[in-house]
């Protein structure tokens, strides 16, 4: 039963949204095409808020666990690796060429499996992340943070911070506009 409902999202979920990607490949990577992406992508996703826009050449696995919020922007050539779920709340900014991965291969006797182990993903609303990010799966992005470029993401951030680094580190706490 459980392959059935693999092969399931699969033809129904995964595909298209390649497909997708394919016809869309040649338009520039623009305000009016991203829109298009994220409108035509959308019924594939577990849960798409509006105006969503997706950039050119963004590679999403597990459409079915993606949990996306109002006024997301997924930059181009991104990679969303939702095994785990991951959940965007309402204006969240994913830079380029960023990694989001829900899940981990499992170590066993020393030897790296091609077995994995899915945790969530939730990223809070008004989070900008720069581009090269890459976050780990299990982790919990507080609300109006800034993850600066090519930082990596391993432990959970708290509300209005900002960090960077590899591994990703506090450096100022934002101002809230409230």
């Amino acid at each position: 039963m459980r392959y059935v409902k693999i092969l399931f999202n699969y033809v129904l979920r995964d595909i298209p949204i390649h497909f997708i990607n394919i016809l869309t490949a040649l338009l520039p990577n623009h305000l009016v095409t991203n829109r298009l992406k994220g409108l035509l992508m959308e019924p594939f996703f577990g849960k798409c808020g509006k105006r969503l826009q997706i950039g050119r050449g963004v590679i999403i696995n597990n459409p079915q666990n993606l949990y996306i919020g109002n006024d997301c922007y997924i930059s181009h050539y991104c990679y969303i690796q939702a095994k785990g779920n991951v959940t965007l709340e309402d204006n969240v900014i994913i830079g380029p060429m960023s990694v989001i991965a829900s899940s981990n291969h499992i170590i066993e006797n020393g030897i790296v499996t091609n077995k994995g182990e899915s945790k969530p993903i939730s990223i809070g609303k008004g989070t900008w992340c720069g581009g090269h990010v890459v976050i780990s799966a299990g982790i919990t992005i507080g609300k109006s943070v800034v993850v600066g470029a090519g930082a990596v993401v391993t432990r959970d951030i708290n509300d209005n911070e900002m960090v960077i680094g590899v591994p990703a580190k506090p450096k100022v706490r934002k101002f809230n506009d409230e």
